[in-house]
């Protein structure tokens, strides 16, 4: 990569389709990049749901030899935007659709965050297309369980407030580290004062710094342009359509008429995935890996989503969990050593 500009533009990162789905003709975008003719990985990513984290994970898949899909959901990018309640479910009768369009058989899956929710419905409601080896990446708990308070406080924001929320992060794109600038870099920001941003952001700083520094190492691209290619992808997400961000956001606080579908409860959901399985021996396996400071999840929430996957009858999928050391909430997802990790598991 020598051209950071000209990568980001390449039409692989900025592919669409319109299907006819039971929810009408739907526009989808989403980006195909990695190695197109390895086994393919779909990347569910977190709140704001776009394709363009998929730019910075490029280089690892096509090493990897790994197709890696990244899908932005209704209301990003040029995705049509659904209704609230119906998100979760235009989601998983959209993608079987959008994989025979693209002549994909089964994908492994990966999930960041808020994309958890799409993940574990997209498992349970499209199995047949879905491989056994599956990944959460900072996985999103329910502030019922979580009890994190300052997302307990957004709870208390009224729904219409959230109208605006796909525009708050756009302002910081100007006045943050691009890849800082996300929800949980935002709330992090609400929540702490003075030298505790600072040394928070520092944290964050040095986390990604090793992270490119490995990248250059390891994948031949340097700092400076794996620099440039965080901000030109952040800057080119928010001057396209983020209006679904909005939804998402009501989504993760379970607020209007928001509809996790099948896991509305993670410890019943994950039950019925165990069920699903012929044999406790039948190799349906998730790796969750966790930050070492998660502002949004907590310690609570972490505890809670192991518990779900350790808990008697859910034998039959085996669960593996880890934390990386330095990151947080919203580095953790460009995590080299993850990605490696995960794409690894590709069928």
């Amino acid at each position: 990569m020598s051209d950071p500009c000209e990568l980001i533009s390449e039409s692989r990162f900025h592919r669409r389709v319109t299907l006819d789905t039971g929810y009408g003709a739907l526009n989808v975008s989403f980006a195909d990049i990695g190695c197109v003719t390895g086994p393919a990985l779909l990347f569910i990513p977190g709140m704001f749901a776009s394709r363009y984290p998929g730019v910075l994970l490029h280089v690892i898949a096509e090493r990897a030899g790994v197709r890696l899909l990244v899908v932005d959901r209704p209301g990003m990018g040029a995705s049509t935007d659904v209704p609230l309640g119906q998100r979760v479910a235009a989601w998983t009768d959209m993608l079987p659709r959008l994989l025979a369009h693209l002549e994909i058989p089964r994908v492994n899956l990966v999930a960041h965050s808020a994309g958890t929710m799409y993940l574990l419905n997209t498992w349970a409601q499209c199995r047949e297309y879905v491989n056994p080896d599956i990944a959460v990446i900072a996985p999103w708990v329910d502030l019922a369980h979580s009890r994190v308070k300052v997302m307990q406080i957004v709870q208390y924001l009224p729904t219409k407030a959230f109208a605006v929320w796909n525009l708050i992060p756009r302002f910081f794109v100007t006045q943050a580290s691009p890849v800082l600038a996300t929800s949980g870099a935002v709330i992090r920001r609400m929540s702490l004062r003075g030298d505790s941003t600072t040394s928070e952001t520092a944290k964050d700083l040095s986390f990604l710094n090793d992270n490119q520094r490995r990248v250059e190492r390891d994948y031949g691209v340097p700092q400076l342009e794996q620099t440039e290619l965080s901000r030109l992808a952040i800057r080119y997400m928010h001057t396209e359509n983020t209006v679904g961000a909005n939804s998402e956001a009501l989504q993760c606080l379970r607020k209007g008429d928001s509809n996790w579908g099948v896991c509305s409860d993670y410890a019943d959901c994950a039950r019925t995935l165990a069920g699903y399985q012929t044999s406790p021996d039948s190799g349906y396996s998730i790796h969750a890996y966790f930050a070492a400071t998660d502002i949004l999840v907590g310690k609570r929430g972490r505890k809670y989503f192991e518990t779900c996957w350790q808990a008697p009858g859910v034998e039959a999928i085996d669960f593996v969990s880890r934390e990386v050391e330095g990151s947080d909430h919203d580095t953790i997802a460009f995590s080299v050593e993850v990605w490696e990790e995960i794409f690894s598991f590709a069928k």
